[in-house]
């Protein structure tokens, strides 16, 4: 790609549901990018608000405010993307804030034809009145871009921070509009396996994201990361070289319940090391929320199975209606 003459064109696509508290924060950081103002656009696809999410992105005239007619992530962002016009598509979410160089650094990252997708570094979002949920999951990061663990099976970029050639996400039809979990975790799967094409990781493109502030929003994070694990393993576990079979979940389940009785213990003696001076507030709850994610993580786990019919039927998954897997897993002030 020959950036010498002008700068690749790029839309940047945020969907938002009742998003209003944080999203002024999100705009303000993507209009005071460095990167050449005349060679990219935002796009905000609000998806379904009762609050005044509209009213306030109404507010920035150099906006494009959407309104997508299906509900979820991915018809969101897939609404944007039908009506977007540049050459590369990025995404973030209205709970974050970009690093004033954040597109200009993924940009760097197509450095060659076979550079499919660009994502970058998702950090946490720090300020003054963090609660001791939001300390936990700075400590803790769900978030971890490009590659998560061992056990992964292809690196993947999620949309907090994450960029794709307008070319593939075409070629891919996008993400899939009945995923209503995981659904950018798929969507970089099958850019590599369909479009074989490369996914890159910029650590220079920075996106700081507000992780949950209550236990309630902790807790349906964690039981929608299991169930998307579950549907994805349906999804992919007929590829030779997937490492998350049937018998790796059931061994991975039974070493998730092995634990809670630990957290447990922890709590009883983290709490006596409290009274007596030597521990503060936080690290008492830490065993807490580790017991809450990890039990909120084995049941949605179970739903997926569940919904599954044990890993065997990922089409009886994706028909369940997604007004109910909003319901289920999305609070009401987050998507």
């Amino acid at each position: 790609m020959d950036r010498l003459t002008s700068p690749l064109t790029v839309s940047v696509i945020v969907p938002v549901y009742n998003g209003a508290e944080t999203i002024v924060a999100c705009l303000e950081s993507l209009l005071a990018q460095d990167y050449p103002v005349d060679y990219y656009e935002i796009i905000v696809v609000e998806n379904g608000s009762t609050d005044n999410t509209s009213d306030v992105v109404g507010r920035y005239p150099a906006v494009r405010l959407l309104h997508s007619p299906l509900r979820g992530p991915g018809p969101a962002r897939n609404y944007g993307i039908a009506r977007s016009e540049a050459k590369i598509i990025a995404f973030t979410d209205a709970d974050c804030i970009a690093e004033p160089d954040w597109l200009t650094e993924l940009v760097k990252g197509y450095t060659s034809p076979e550079i499919g997708g660009v994502g970058g570094k998702i950090t946490a979002y720090e300020h003054s009145e963090l609660t001791s949920v939001e300390r936990f999951s700075c400590e803790h990061s769900p978030l971890i871009n490009f590659v998560s663990g061992e056990d992964e099976f292809l690196p993947h970029l999620y949309t907090a921070n994450a960029s794709f050639l307008r070319e593939l996400l075409n070629q891919v039809n996008g993400f899939n509009p009945r995923l209503m979990t995981a659904e950018d975790v798929d969507l970089s799967w099958r850019i590599q396996l369909n479009a074989s094409a490369k996914l890159t990781y910029c650590d220079d493109a920075i996106i700081h994201h507000h992780h949950r502030a209550t236990t309630k929003g902790l807790a349906r994070q964690y039981r929608q990361y299991g169930f998307g694990e579950i549907l994805l393993d349906t999804l992919y576990n007929k590829y030779e070289k997937y490492p998350r079979a049937g018998a790796y979940q059931v061994k991975r389940i039974l070493a998730q319940l092995m634990a809670l009785p630990r957290y447990v213990m922890s709590m009883f003696v983290r709490k006596l090391r409290f009274l007596l001076g030597r521990a503060d507030l936080y690290r008492v709850l830490e065993p807490r929320y580790c017991f809450m994610i990890e039990s909120n993580n084995i049941f949605g786990k179970m739903e997926g199975l569940i919904a599954t019919r044990w890993m065997t039927d990922a089409e009886h998954a994706l028909g369940i209606r997604g007004e109910e897997l909003i319901e289920r897993y999305f609070p009401n002030k987050k998507m």
